[in-house]
């Protein structure tokens, strides 16, 4: 039980030592006292000593690794009166002594302590040299850090070869001094070391440093309640509180990242300006508060500013919902999907495409930036580059690397298509999800090699540098630079929706005081057709004359003509290609393949024409039952046909033919929301997989 006690007694001593207010390690203490004598008593029960008095003076050094626990040493006098007599014991006591402390509450410290060591007592017949040992307890009040007023009481025991000599209560009040404690104000060391702020990131500053402060308490006693905050009056609503801690020891130093939160306001600074702020520190010193307040000057970038030591940074600029990057981006892409042109591939390429000839056409072109061209800045965390946003380079019809990948960068993500930025040595340019399968995109494209394969995703890159020479030779170039500078390991690759997540973008609508005029529709459908076809020509032609050669040497062959339909298809060219497919039904008969049938369900799909895809899909059905493509376009053509019985069959059967293609349609089917059901009428329900067996 006792074992427990002590156990106890000290973990409480310990916990409590978060309070400690100790003002200094080494003090003096005077203690004048009182003495209640307890022993010894003669035979018939008299106390030998009556009520005698005393003094101690103690020198008390506390442990600064553990401030809880100190030690020191007294030189103790007392005098206790013979009982009924003229004479008395004078004892004279030197020994060491060990405690502990603690503060339960600012400037009440209680103490609690064992001392012993050697005694002289004299004043009787003889003079007796010999150990005592004893207690004591303090409550002692700081009046200042310097000095303390206390009272407690002691136990003194003084031992002799014959018995105790002396036991006795000593109760005495007592005044301490604290060496070096200084006066009542506390010593409070505030130094700000803040970066220059970039407006672009007002948001980000919230959550992530402008900057750090060195906090340290000089005081001679732990400082409470510790709360430091950040200002800058023109751009704050209010100060924002980036550090809390409730106590700072003695000598305690910490480095803390400062953190604001700006108003919106902050946006529209264009050149670098300088304001008055401060960091204010409010604490606790000896229970009253205190509140310190440190000017400092920072330093607001310009808008446009950015340090190229994160790559990601650059997504910030990349404002997809700004009204008038929306504005020229939908209208351009919803006029390259709604023209009467081979829709080739898929609607990721013929958007990417159109958008990149609009932009040649709208007189885009790359200019060197004469004062921080990329290449100088990249990784560099001081050197400063200016980035325009998407409707300036519009606006201004010229940029260097960065701003012409963020301007299709924001125009593809406006439209739907997500992005990425490559890097390689001295450079920035971009790619964008093709929205393809690896394998689909394999079969589709001549050289698959210039396509980027990652995570099962396909992308396109484009050297956005050659925005006038064309969507194709700029495909081929940024291909080229991708192969060569991966193969080195040299490349990155940072996709746009993730780095948002760190670097949200800021609405940069008030960039431009005017809007930006858009290309005339009718120029930007020829220059979109022209370099379209000439894609085909390079892409498709000499792939269809191959075939077609071996053709020539097997006119029966089903297998391929299914092949050159589905070549035709890919690329758009749906009336070629239905012509191949029927023409493979003639050859195979009634044992047409499955994948024949399939594809001429698709054709008839993106011709509009559905009760004949639900009929090909059918039949193909009937051959294979679990054919997932057939499913999945059967689905979409009973949808289309308003057949909804149709399409909750088919995607029940897809779940187990094609859990991933069921799971991507399930917005069709009949048993989903009111919302699901008017996100499925506006999604994509393009059909890009074919079949050549």
């Amino acid at each position: 039980m006792v074992r427990k006690l002590v156990l106890f007694t000290f973990a409480v001593l310990l916990s409590a030592s978060a309070w400690a207010q100790v003002t200094s390690d080494f003090s003096f203490t005077i203690d004048p006292s009182v003495n209640i004598p307890l022993g010894p008593s003669l035979p018939d029960g008299t106390p030998y000593y009556s009520i005698g008095g005393g003094a101690s003076i103690k020198g008390e050094y506390v442990f600064p690794f553990a401030r809880f626990l100190y030690t020191g040493v007294g030189l103790d006098f007392d005098y206790a009166p013979l009982n009924s007599s003229q004479k008395g014991l004078a004892l004279l006591a030197f020994g060491p002594q060990v405690g502990f402390t603690f503060f339960p509450i600012p400037r009440l410290q209680l103490k609690l302590a064992g001392y012993g060591g050697m005694y002289l007592g004299f004043g009787l017949s003889t003079m007796t040299y010999n150990p005592f040992a004893g207690g004591i307890v303090d409550v002692q009040y700081l009046l200042s850090p310097s000095l303390s007023l206390g009272a407690g009481a002691s136990f003194k025991n003084a031992f002799s070869m014959y018995g105790n000599v002396y036991q006795g209560i000593g109760i005495h009040l007592g005044a301490s001094y604290h060496v070096g404690a200084g006066g009542g104000k506390a010593n409070l060391r505030i130094e700000p070391a803040l970066r220059p702020v970039f407006p672009l990131f007002y948001s980000y500053y919230d959550e992530h440093p402008v900057g750090s402060v060195d906090l340290k308490n000089g005081s001679p006693s732990a400082i409470q309640d510790v709360s430091a905050s950040f200002y800058v009056k023109e751009y704050m609503e209010q100060p924002k509180v980036f550090y809390r801690a409730p106590a700072l020891d003695r000598e305690q130093a910490v480095t803390v990242p400062v953190q604001a939160l700006f108003e919106r306001s902050i946006f529209e600074v264009t050149t670098e300006t300088k304001v008055a702020g401060e960091i204010i520190v409010t604490y606790k010193y000896l229970g009253a508060e205190t509140t310190e307040r440190k000017p400092v000057t920072v330093t607001i970038n310009n808008r446009n500013a950015m340090t190229w030591d994160d790559d990601r940074k650059a997504a910030a600029f990349v404002t997809a919902t700004d009204p008038d990057v929306m504005l020229f981006a939908k209208s351009i892409a919803s006029d390259a999907g709604s023209r009467s042109v081979p829709p080739a591939i898929n609607a990721n390429f013929r958007i990417a495409m159109a958008l990149f000839q609009a932009m040649g056409l709208h007189g885009v072109g790359y200019v060197t930036d004469p004062t921080t061209p990329y290449g100088s800045a990249l990784g560099k965390e001081t050197a400063i580059d200016y980035l325009q946003f998407p409707m300036q380079t519009l606006a201004y019809r010229a940029g260097d690397c960065d701003d012409l990948s963020i301007l299709y960068s924001a125009m593809l993500e406006s439209a739907g298509v997500r992005t990425a930025f490559i890097t390689v040595p001295g450079h920035i340019y971009m790619a964008f999800d093709l929205g393809m399968r690896p394998e689909d995109a394999k079969a589709t494209f001549t050289n698959p090699q210039s396509l980027i394969i990652r995570d099962n995703e396909t992308w396109l890159p484009v050297e956005i540098t050659l925005v006038r020479k064309g969507f194709t030779e700029a495909w081929r170039s940024g291909s080229v630079d991708w192969q060569t500078n991966n193969a080195k390991g040299a490349a990155t690759f940072m996709i746009v929706r993730d780095a948002w997540q760190e670097y949200r973008p800021v609405s940069a609508s008030r960039v431009m005081k005017e809007s930006v005029r858009l290309p005339d529709p009718e120029s930007t459908f020829k220059a979109y057709t022209a370099e379209l076809n000439r894609f085909l020509g390079i892409d498709l032609k000499p792939r269809v004359a191959e075939l077609q050669n071996q053709l020539k040497a097997d006119r029966t062959n089903a297998k391929l003509m299914n092949k050159l339909g589905v070549l035709y298809a890919r690329y758009g060219l749906l009336t070629d290609a239905r012509i191949q497919f029927e023409a493979a039904v003639r050859a195979g008969g009634k044992e047409a393949s499955t994948a024949v049938l399939v594809n001429l369900g698709n054709v008839s799909y993106l011709s509009g024409k559905y009760e004949d895809a639900v009929s090909y899909y059918n039949k193909a059905l009937n051959k294979a039952p679990n054919a997932a493509g057939a499913l999945r376009g059967l689905a979409l053509a009973s949808y289309e046909s308003g057949d909804t019985k149709s399409v909750d069959s088919a995607l029940e059967r897809l779940k187990t033919a094609d859990p991933e293609s069921a799971n991507k349609l399930a917005a069709l089917g009949s048993g989903t929301t009111v919302e699901s059901q008017a996100r499925a009428a506006s999604a994509d329900k393009e059909v890009n997989t074919w079949s050549e067996e």
